[in-house]
């Protein structure tokens, strides 16, 4: 009896030791085609993003991981304009019946973030699992259905301030628009889709500006999904689970 109450004592110290993760994060996923385009610009650097969104899930925007040494810079200040009222956002794709909506009928259907909600995103190396780095992600919002979305990001003020889109016209001939191209061709090493918008600025030039986003699951409350259970939970569970075994092993004797 004292041999298996001290196995018990020794895999409930070294469980509760045990950090799960809390919560856990999964890359966005596009449309089938990874390079589709607009039936009037049917160029590779002008492809279509749409973005699927699950029912129950948060998106977060964070900075592309671009290795797990050095910490991931944020997204505001480096990339893109977040913080403030109408920075960045997205369009349901529902709501757009054709290519030809009015800026007017454009701006009406954009549903903002809230560049104030932001939360630490730990991503974690597929070839080492010890390996991780800290993103700073903003919220994009909470989704109770399926659908898709178009992304609509804001730049700096350096870089012009212009509100640019994964669903607008890219710069062409006909269309004098400050994005010059549009590509979601790669991933990073964290295994995120990177977003690239290619951006005329007049006054820091051609410049490309880059994001990822990701989902994070809820649970049927609202809370955070987590990825395994507390450790508290797995102290309590083996503790149950051994005074159970005791109990049997009496009842034989």
């Amino acid at each position: 009896m004292k041999k298996i109450l001290f196995a018990l004592f020794v895999a409930v110290s070294v469980f509760a030791g045990v950090e799960a993760p809390l919560v856990q994060y999964a890359p966005a996923d596009y449309c089938n085609d990874p390079h589709a385009m607009r039936a009037d610009q049917n160029w590779f650097g002008a492809q279509l993003i749409v973005m699927n969104v699950h029912a129950g899930t948060d998106v977060w925007l964070t900075n592309y991981v671009s290795n797990f040494y050095n910490p991931v810079p944020d997204l505001h200040g480096n990339q893109f304009d977040m913080l403030g009222e109408q920075k960045y956002g997205y369009i349901l794709a529902d709501s757009i019946t054709n290519f030809s909506t009015s800026k007017g009928d454009y701006a009406e259907s954009i549903i903002w973030g809230d560049g104030s909600k932001t939360r630490t995103v730990t991503y974690y190396s597929d070839d080492n699992p010890d390996l991780k780095v800290d993103a700073k992600g903003y919220h994009l919002d909470h989704f109770d259905n399926d659908g898709q979305v178009y992304l609509v990001m804001t730049t700096l003020p350096g870089d012009g301030g212009e509100t640019v889109d994964s669903y607008q016209y890219v710069q062409d001939a006909d269309h004098l628009t400050s994005l010059v191209s549009r590509q979601h061709n790669t991933v990073d090493v964290a295994g995120n889709v990177r977003i690239n918008f290619g951006i005329d600025s007049l006054s820091a030039g051609y410049i490309g500006r880059e994001f990822v986003a990701v989902y994070e699951p809820t649970n049927d409350e609202g809370g955070h999904s987590s990825g395994a259970p507390l450790p508290g939970t797995m102290a309590s569970l083996l503790i149950v689970g051994a005074i159970t075994g005791i109990a049997k092993i009496r009842k034989k004797k």
